[in-house]
């Protein structure tokens, strides 16, 4: 199985986690683009931090699209701007959790 790592900000984490955010958004970049592009994964490890004993969640990956305009999406606590060329990481069903408190 191929695992993407990526790690998250606790508010971020806290969204995903609950299930309100389903996808993950990253501006483009080098690294970003190098572990995306051309790759194919099963899974997505998101950790709050960093460290083996951070909270995490993993979940299935169901590929990435780049956007094509400017977008705003509302969540219930907060909202994020979605320029052109931005990366949207579609997230898959929750199948492991760990070092939740």
């Amino acid at each position: 199985m191929q695992i993407l790592h990526l790690t998250l900000k606790k508010h971020w984490f806290d969204l995903m986690l609950s299930g309100e955010k389903k996808q993950e958004f990253r501006k483009p970049s080098e690294w970003i683009r190098t572990r995306l592009v051309g790759k194919d994964y099963d899974l997505i490890k998101f950790v709050n931090g960093y460290g083996s004993d951070k909270p995490y969640f993993i979940c299935e990956y169901l590929g990435y699209e780049i956007s094509v305009g400017y977008k705003k999406i509302a969540f219930q606590s907060s909202e994020v701007e979605i320029e052109k060329g931005d990366f949207i990481i579609n997230l898959g069903k929750i199948i492991e959790t760990g070092n939740l408190k």
